[in-house]
Formats: structure tokens, sequence, C-alpha cells
């Protein structure tokens, strides 16, 4: 998958970029974060076609969710370089390392750190809490940290 897996786009429908390295992971979440959201999903296996992508029209994304380890750009320099081209981007962290803690991930501009493989209430209580879900009154006490999984 060079190019970026695009569902039709509606004029007026949120834009999301999911980016991952595995494209059977990024199959995965573009199914779970479709039936959470009503967004067109671009899908990106490569963390260098997605900043191009981005670059050319920066304002018409809303939200990321990217991988954190991947072949020549993490997604830690990814989020970086999305949010020079737009300082206001959210960008969700999904990865099956350890390496950053919860706070280490806020700490370097991360909305939220789900941690693969995450069951969908994770993924879904990880969006609502970086404010691109409504979340249920139940839940609205609960920091991010504690809807992660290790």
């Amino acid at each position: 998958m060079k190019n970026s897996i695009t569902e039709t786009e509606t004029p007026g429908r949120p834009r999301w970029m999911i980016v991952d390295d595995n494209q059977d992971v990024l199959a995965w979440m573009r199914e779970l974060v479709g039936k959470l959201v009503d967004a067109d999903i671009q899908c990106f296996d490569s963390p260098h076609s997605a900043l191009a992508t981005f670059a050319a029209a920066p304002d018409a994304v809303d939200f990321v969710i990217t991988d954190l380890e991947m072949p020549g750009m993490s997604g830690l320099e990814l989020a970086d370089r999305l949010r020079k081209l737009s300082p206001s981007l959210k960008v969700l962290l999904a990865t099956g390392s350890e390496i950053l803690t919860n706070r280490e991930a806020a700490q370097k501009g991360f909305c939220g750190l789900l941690r693969k493989p995450f069951p969908f209430p994770s993924l879904r209580g990880a969006l609502a809490a970086a404010g691109a879900l409504a979340m249920p009154a139940e839940n609205n006490s609960k920091p991010f940290a504690a809807l992660t999984m290790a």
C-alpha cells in the first residue's frame, strides 16, 4: 500500500488520518474508528506519505492516530512535523511499545496513548478523552491514563 486508502470524501465531514506501517493493523484500526466516528478516514502505511498529504492541506485534517515505531520516521517525529504545520492538531499515539509512559506521551504533545492491542471500549474512551467523541457522563472524570491498556 504505497498510497493512502481513502473512503469517499463527503464535504463537511471531519477528516481523519491513521498512520501505521502494518497494513493489517491499519485495516483493523480503520474498521474500529469507522464504528465510532462519522468521518472521512485516510490510512497511510508510510509516515512520509501521510506527512506529504497533510502538508498539502493541513487545515483539512481534524484528527490523527499514529503508530510509534515505523520505518524511516517515528510517530514522535511525524506528530512533531504535523503540529508544526497545524499547531492545534490533536494526535493520538497507538503503540504496542512500552517506550513511553502516559505522562511522557502527554509531554510530547499527544492527546492520548493507546496500548496495542486494545479492546474497542479503550479506543472509544481514548477518543472521548481526546475530545474527538462525546463522552458518557459516567466516564467524564477518568483521565486518559486510566483508559489505556498495559
